[in-house]
């Protein structure tokens, strides 16, 4: 139930271990699955469908991590900014 929470919550540690088992499940799923549907347009529109929505994923994954880096940035900025105070209270 942790690791469902922590997934839900987007940490790190529970997504990178989620994405690592779903990648190695669909790699070993991908190569039956196809040679067995190789010919039907239902798989074939699976297929795509599937692959944009894998798409849009990792992007939005990306994407939380350049507003994590962002929020990261926007601290050191406060952080210099009471370093400067300190110095002119020192003063």
């Amino acid at each position: 139930m942790d690791f469902l929470r922590e997934l839900k919550n987007g940490e790190p540690e529970a997504m990178q271990a989620f994405h690592k088992w779903a990648t190695i499940v669909w790699f070993l799923a991908s190569i039956p699955i196809c040679l067995f549907f190789a010919s039907s347009i239902p798989f074939l529109v699976f297929i795509s469908v599937y692959a944009v929505v894998t798409g849009h994923w990792s992007s939005w994954q990306a994407s939380r991590v350049e507003v994590k880096q962002k929020q990261d940035a926007d601290v050191k900025e406060v952080l210099e900014e009471l370093h400067k105070i300190n110095k002119h209270l020192d003063i």
